[in-house]
């Protein structure tokens, strides 16, 4: 409980007049050590002796609103006891005692946070951030504390986003190599398409995918990496890394006839499911048929034939070891023959990378923990700092607030606007019906014309119905084609 004393310009700086004051209460007959108020088991209780000490903590915070933000600056003011059970000793106001170590509130770290793990900005131009917008002087090494104080936070929820995981039909799992303070190290992902969880490891040993797949009984879709052929489930090979295995021999060796040969057979398998995926979707219904094709295949181009190349004969041997986790799409349904998903959970580390070069070994276990969360958050489009901000642990019980935009000026104007246009359109077209022109059209869509700020009317006075443009300068009038 607080007795809040004085309220004087909200946004001031700290120790200024616009600094909020609150008053703790003063401690009551159960002492003020937190301490011993849990561990109170002989159910004797003195009240403590408050002393003419005070302890204050300030604390600077941002408080988001639907048109902006603006910075708060408060300050708590509280009675030191001197507790009997601690033998005399001072004990701080337990309200003070929980207070995070810091000047800073949650949300504004949440927004230092965001600025690091978004928009991927330095530390030294997020602590610039926050003296030239909020008057608020931190060092970088504040910016990674609350880093590591978020990822102690959100630590549980890599529980349920790994349930999740593997209570899905399929899992995409991919890897790539982070550079640790002069040193190869490994990030894993996993993901589902709407959960995503990063691991990192010293090594490139699977011993990370059957730590966290576990029992998993589902279809782990990967690259043609080896090590995850010892993770005992079904199996999908990304098509997307085949090919382009293909294309880059075939440029490389433009005179192999045998190359060639393999690869045109390869496209006509390939070329005919892609078509029925795109016309049909992932259906188990439309895509069986393809198999009688792809026991034919095996049997004329795979089995039957010895190779000299020796290209082809690394693609022989990478189709026979494969044979039943090339398909496996054809056999279930909703299951991508890519794994273009993992790909886009990696693409944001990969980019970090480029920017930073290399990551501290001790860092690198919270950032890796927020970036999945923050991925998770991106696949299930929410926003990732209203979920910092919310103080949710779980992602997909988090309810982001969604903003209504009112009808504005602007708005009002652009839909007068593609009103003008489509009567134009409209009165063109039916000018060509009648039979005195043939109006073609231009390529021009609505939003194109509204976004240069433009306005499209008929020309009465030009034969064959054209159509005029208004603008800020001089105008243009285009004639439609006969």
């Amino acid at each position: 409980m607080s007795h809040q004393l004085s309220i004087v310009n909200r946004g001031g700086l700290a120790d200024s007049r616009g600094t909020q004051v609150i008053l703790l209460a003063r401690p009551g007959p159960r002492g003020s050590c937190a301490y011993h108020r849990a561990r109170n088991v002989h159910g004797v209780v003195r009240a403590p002796l408050e002393s003419a000490k005070l302890r204050d903590k300030t604390l600077v915070d941002l408080v988001f609103t639907t048109n902006g933000c603006r910075k708060t600056v408060t300050k708590y003011v509280g009675a030191i006891a001197l507790c009997p059970q601690c033998h005399g000793r001072s004990c701080i106001p337990p309200e003070i005692a929980t207070m995070p170590r810091y000047a800073s509130g949650r949300s504004s770290q949440a927004w230092a946070i965001y600025q690091r793990l978004v928009l991927r900005l330095p530390y030294h131009v997020i602590t610039q951030a926050l003296e030239e917008q909020f008057h608020v002087r931190v060092n970088q090494g504040t910016i990674v504390a609350f880093m590591r104080n978020f990822a102690r936070d959100y630590a549980e929820a890599e529980e349920p986003c790994r349930t999740h995981l593997l209570s899905s039909p399929f899992v995409h799992a991919d890897e790539t190599k982070i550079n640790i303070q002069s040193t190869d190290w490994y990030a894993w992902v996993f993901t589902d398409g709407r959960h995503v969880l990063f691991r990192p490891s010293a090594t490139r040993e699977c011993s990370v995918v059957r730590e966290v797949l576990g029992e998993y009984s589902g279809i782990l879709i990967t690259d043609f990496y080896g090590g995850y052929d010892s993770v005992p489930c079904r199996q999908q090979k990304c098509f997307v890394h085949l090919i382009r295995d293909l294309n880059n021999d075939l440029w490389r060796r433009p005179f192999d006839g045998e190359l060639e040969t393999f690869v045109l057979d390869v496209r006509n398998l390939l070329v005919p499911m892609m078509e029925a995926v795109n016309k049909y979707g992932l259906r188990k219904r439309n895509l069986g048929k393809f198999r009688t094709a792809v026991d034919r295949f095996y049997r004329r181009v795979i089995t039957a034939r010895i190779y000299r190349s020796d290209p082809v004969r690394a693609y022989q041997k990478r189709f026979q070891r494969y044979r039943h986790s090339l398909f496996t799409f054809l056999e279930y349904d909703g299951i991508p023959w890519n794994n273009n998903m993992g790909e886009r959970a990696l693409r944001h580390l990969t980019v970090q990378r480029k920017i930073s070069g290399s990551f501290y070994e001790s860092l690198a276990p919270a950032y890796l923990l927020l970036l999945g969360m923050a991925q998770t958050c991106r696949f299930q489009d929410k926003s990732v700092l209203q979920f910092l901000l919310s103080g949710e642990k779980d992602v997909d019980a988090f309810k982001p607030m969604r903003r209504r935009r009112s009808a504005t000026a602007c708005s009002r104007r652009a839909k007068k606007n593609d009103s003008g246009v489509a009567g134009a359109i409209v009165g063109a077209t039916a000018t060509a019906q009648a039979g005195s022109a043939v109006v073609q059209a231009r390529g021009v869509s609505v939003d194109d014309v509204t976004s240069r700020g433009s306005t499209r009317k008929s020309c009465s006075s030009s034969p064959g119905g054209c159509v005029r443009t208004t603008r800020a300068g001089p105008s243009r009038c285009e004639r439609s084609r006969e």
